[in-house]
């Protein structure tokens, strides 16, 4: 092979290199501009912290199941598993209207 052929060949792969090393960058910043925007939403929509000196009213009712007392955790249980049944209750009922239309559409 030709000495200018391998001068040709260094100077592609040398512009390749930057010409990647350029994109990578462009898209590493524009990733980085879009992580600094979906920060600053959820910094503005998550509740900030008390400062250290003020003292902070513990709600006992919400929270989670293990930091509250059995009974409470029990009745939000309770509670929960009742709305699950509602829901499931509905679905079938929903789904019988449903079949008994279709029954009367395709006679």
């Amino acid at each position: 092979m030709p000495g200018w052929i391998w001068i040709l060949l260094v100077i592609f792969m040398l512009a390749m290199l930057i010409g990647g090393a350029v994109y990578a960058i462009r898209h590493a910043m524009a990733a980085s501009r879009s992580i600094g925007r979906v920060s600053d939403d959820l910094n503005r929509h998550m509740p900030q912290p008390p400062a250290a000196g003020q003292s902070q009213a513990t709600d006992r009712t919400k929270g989670p199941a293990f930091a509250l007392p059995l009974s409470q955790s029990t009745e939000r249980y309770s509670q929960a598993h009742a709305l699950v049944l509602q829901r499931k209750e509905q679905r079938r009922r929903n789904h019988g209207r449903i079949w008994r239309r279709w029954k009367q559409f395709n006679r």
